[in-house]
């Protein structure tokens, strides 16, 4: 899954907004609760995770998500990348 693909975006805001609603919840009842499977919601846990929107905490042997900052597609999505551009006279050779 890669978050430049906007259905991994909108995963990405879905478990990030069901974070947000159920703090302290496992990994399992986050999944539960926003309908995702088992490898997708995991996948975007640990990916909300790594980029600090939410953090992960033991609790009794078990994770716990708690939300850091809310991740939403809109604002998060990739910019559009622009080609590197040259004066006259720079770059070349000649």
């Amino acid at each position: 899954m890669m978050a430049a693909d906007p259905r991994a975006r909108e995963l990405l805001e879905l478990m990030s907004r069901t974070v947000e609603a159920h703090p302290g919840a496992d990994a399992r009842m986050l999944r539960v609760r926003a309908g995702v499977k088992r490898v997708n919601g995991d996948k975007a846990l640990e990916l909300l995770e790594r980029a600090g929107f939410i953090e992960r905490k033991p609790v009794l042997a078990q994770d716990t998500y708690h939300s850091l900052k809310p991740y939403r597609a809109s604002v998060e999505a990739p910019r559009t990348a622009f080609a590197k551009t040259h004066s006259v006279g720079e770059g070349g050779s000649g």
